[in-house]
């Protein structure tokens, strides 16, 4: 079995907001807007993007179709395979702070 690319920093920020609740477009755009507090905006053309790559990789899936206003909504769920993407994050982020502070104490030593 292929070994599966890291995700790239929208892709975490997508799907960390969808480990929460199954959502739609806009309301992903709006969660990491304020998860991030403001940091990070998605532009809708990202979003979109990011959503395909997610879907495409099986990390995500299309969860229901539904009429609003005339508009259908998208709402999407992190996958199982989703959910072991995100840990993988996690854990290469720990990696990441714990090689930080060795090189800290390091310094100061």
């Amino acid at each position: 079995m292929a070994k599966r690319r890291e995700i790239s920093e929208n892709e975490y920020y997508v799907l960390n907001t969808l480990a929460r609740e199954p959502l739609y477009g806009y309301a992903i755009r709006k969660e990491v807007e304020r998860m991030t507090g403001g940091r990070k905006k998605l532009s809708l053309a990202t979003l979109y993007d990011t959503l395909h790559r997610l879907l495409k990789g099986y990390l995500i899936e299309r969860k229901e179709d539904k009429e609003v206003e005339g508009r259908i909504r998208r709402t999407y769920r992190i996958t199982g395979a989703g959910e072991q993407a995100l840990q993988e994050k996690y854990h290469t982020m720990e990696l990441i702070q714990s090689i930080r502070q060795l090189r800290v104490v390091e310094r100061e030593a």
